[in-house]
């Protein structure tokens, strides 16, 4: 297994209005698809990055590796 740590945006609560970072480990064998985004983050917009996983599942991410970064055409 292959894993990579990435920095996610996450709701803590429905009616919160803030969003908060936490980090997590994702294995890299179950990333399906990566696509740029843009975030509204703390009343600005900032590059993001949508990451899929095999399981259906997506994060919302403030950064990535810089070896996926490099396959990123934008």
């Amino acid at each position: 297994m292959n894993f990579i740590l990435v920095e996610l945006l996450t709701d803590r609560d429905v009616q919160d209005v803030e969003e908060v970072n936490e980090k997590i480990l994702l294995n890299v064998n179950h990333i399906v698809s990566i696509k740029p985004i843009n975030l509204l983050f703390q009343a600005e917009v900032k590059k993001g990055y949508w990451v899929r996983m095999s399981n259906g599942k997506k994060y919302r991410c403030l950064d990535v590796p810089k070896e996926f970064k490099d396959l990123i055409i934008e």
